[in-house]
């Protein structure tokens, strides 16, 4: 079982009112308005806009998963990204990296 913070993570531009933590990723929760997942801290190596697409991107990170298994599930039930109903060898590298990435983000745990 996955252990992520479930819901929508939503990305939070505090930079007017928040210098140290300029950006943030919150996602709502049962009797409270949000609950901050993380915060990308300003930071004198990090210019503003990369620590914006920072967290933009930690923030799509539930939902790419999600497509990873969708991705997984379909070239996994026999059907391939290729015309046909056979898996193809030119697709085991998608397996692979698709199976990297999935267990990299969940440390080997299933959907």
């Amino acid at each position: 079982m996955i252990n992520h913070t479930t819901g929508q993570w939503r990305f939070q531009d505090n930079a007017q009112n928040w210098k140290t933590n300029p950006y943030s990723i919150t996602v709502r929760a049962t009797g409270v308005n949000s609950v901050t997942v993380a915060n990308c801290p300003s930071r004198a190596k990090i210019p503003p806009a990369q620590a914006r697409a920072n967290a933009l991107l930690i923030a799509s990170a539930p939902d790419m998963l999600k497509l990873l298994w969708s991705i997984k599930s379909h070239l996994y039930s026999g059907a391939s990204l290729h015309a046909g109903s056979q898996l193809f060898d030119d697709d085991l590298p998608i397996h692979m990296l698709i199976d990297s990435v999935i267990n990299q983000a969940t440390k080997g745990r299933s959907a």
